[in-house]
């Protein structure tokens, strides 16, 4: 089940809603209060993953399954017995990825969510081994696992971290908190509509793009370069955005996943703002592993290059996501490096006008770089990649394709647009298209992340009246669902 869906935001959602508030809400101060909403969580949340399948559901239940019973008897198999469980599931991940593809086998079938659900089952086991999990608790881990908001794409959460949360909700006292409510909804219509108006509209602008690469002028390349950046902004942080409001609707703290990534001011700062759980996951259970930054300098950059060629083997099993894994593997050891530079010679960074000239600078060239990057994380080929880049700067000026403007033409904008004196103008069949863009720069560069502006904003008429607005317009959208793009790795 998807989040932008008639069948998720009209009954699944109400439902889950009620059913989680009115079982905590008449238990209240009863023992096994605890147990039931987790067990109605976890009932929930396996409803929620049906829609995709008997297939996807059996893989799902088969590998809760074998790493329930090996965390049940963590205390008979020890250590070496969960590190071959993390071994088995590493192996089981990499089946899906790469090997049911090979031409022979005849098993090209990917999970929904395989990699996720794996994450947090290795995590699990990691963390047991070490000592950081107590006694193994059945409900506590089945919500562990199956939480159906974290479920298709993260966040990646720590197991102490979720039933810490988990059980703080449940033991919220029984009255309604009307204001968290709506300001979770508030957080749910904007990332609602960041998926379907903007992302779902950049991505068929892209989609057009790519499939006539040869074909585009320097404009309409570089145009299409960053709208797949717009595209992927969009639609993952519109999933967290909707994931985070669910959570904040009924008490529950989720961790931060996505913070404003493109207001880095270079690649590090990148990637402590963009999946920023995935970061951790393989800061602790890759990069450390492998010695982090104990051995010296040159071991240093040799882990981040694992780490970062691994996060383009997660990706994809195409040379495509390697060039982009090592892409960004270089430019953040050479940042890393050029930072220790600056800290040891006690670098003095340039303030006032000059400051804030050098800082957008910083983000400019950051975006540019990650753009470029994005380009062969979405091309079917290097070759592809090559040619768009190409066209950037050998395609020749020209007018922008009537095609890709056309993509912007929203019928509740290009009716109301028809009637206005910009139809009159010369550039009023592109309007759309730019008005779109100045819109994703706004929103990206300049304002607050959805989650702190929700988290701070007065809660009133204006406030309800533009959740009422943008979940309409949402709703209204729906006829051409379409996947996140995250639930493809």
């Amino acid at each position: 089940m998807l989040f932008n869906s008639y069948i998720f935001v009209l009954v699944f959602m109400p439902v889950f809603l009620v059913a989680f508030m009115q079982l905590r809400r008449t238990t209240y101060g009863k023992t096994g209060r605890g147990s039931a909403c987790k067990w109605t969580v976890v009932a929930l949340s396996l409803i929620f993953y049906a829609p995709f399948g008997a297939k996807n559901m059996a893989v799902l239940l088969l590998s809760v399954l074998f790493n329930a019973l090996i965390a049940r008897k963590f205390r008979s198999v020890k250590k070496g017995g969960i590190y071959f469980a993390v071994l088995i599931n590493v192996a089981a991940l990499l089946f899906f990825k790469f090997w049911g593809k090979i031409p022979g086998i005849g098993f090209a079938f990917f999970p929904v969510a395989v990699s996720f659900f794996t994450f947090s089952q290795i995590s699990y086991l990691v963390d047991m081994s070490r000592g950081e999990i107590g006694e193994f608790d059945l409900p506590d881990y089945l919500s562990y696992i199956l939480f159906f908001p974290k479920l298709l794409q993260g966040p990646l959460m720590g197991y102490r971290d979720f039933v810490t949360s988990l059980d703080r909700a449940i033991g919220m006292e029984g009255e309604t908190d009307w204001e968290r409510l709506l300001r979770g909804m508030l957080l749910f219509s904007i990332g609602l509509f960041k998926k379907v108006i903007l992302a779902d509209t950049f991505g068929k602008a892209v989609d057009f793009g790519y499939q006539d690469a040869v074909g585009l002028g320097s404009i309409e390349a570089l145009l299409v370069a960053v709208f797949y950046s717009f595209q992927l902004y969009f639609d993952f942080s519109g999933y967290c955005d909707m994931a985070g409001g669910i959570c904040c609707m009924i008490g529950f703290e989720l961790p931060a996943n996505f913070n404003s990534p493109y207001k880095a001011v270079n690649i590090v700062d990148f990637w402590k703002r963009w999946h920023i759980t995935l970061t951790g996951f393989f800061t602790k259970y890759v990069y450390i592993p492998l010695g982090g930054n104990r051995r010296g300098r040159a071991r240093m950059c040799v882990n981040f290059m694992i780490v970062f060629l691994l996060s383009g083997l997660w990706h994809g099993n195409g040379i495509t996501f390697i060039v982009w894994g090592a892409m960004h593997g270089v430019l953040f050891v050479i940042t890393r490096l050029w930072m220790m530079r600056e800290k040891s010679k006690n670098m003095v960074p340039a303030v006032g006008v000059a400051g804030r000239i050098n800082h957008a600078v910083k983000v400019l060239l950051t975006f540019t770089y990650v753009t470029a990057a994005w380009v062969f994380f979405r091309a079917p080929s290097v070759g592809d990649a090559m040619t768009v880049l190409e066209r950037v700067f050998t395609g020749g000026v020209g007018p922008i394709a009537t095609k890709l403007s056309a993509v912007f033409q929203l019928d509740e904008l290009w009716y109301i647009l028809k009637v206005t004196p910009v139809m009159k103008l010369g550039f009023a069949w592109d309007f759309c298209m730019w008005l779109f863009t100045a819109v994703a720069v706004v929103v990206i560069f300049f304002m607050k992340n959805a989650s702190e502006f929700t988290r701070t904003c007065k809660i009133g008429v204006r406030t309800t009246l533009c959740t009422v607005f943008l979940m309409l317009w949402s709703i209204l959208s729906f006829a051409q669902v379409s996947t996140f793009l995250y639930m493809n790795f």
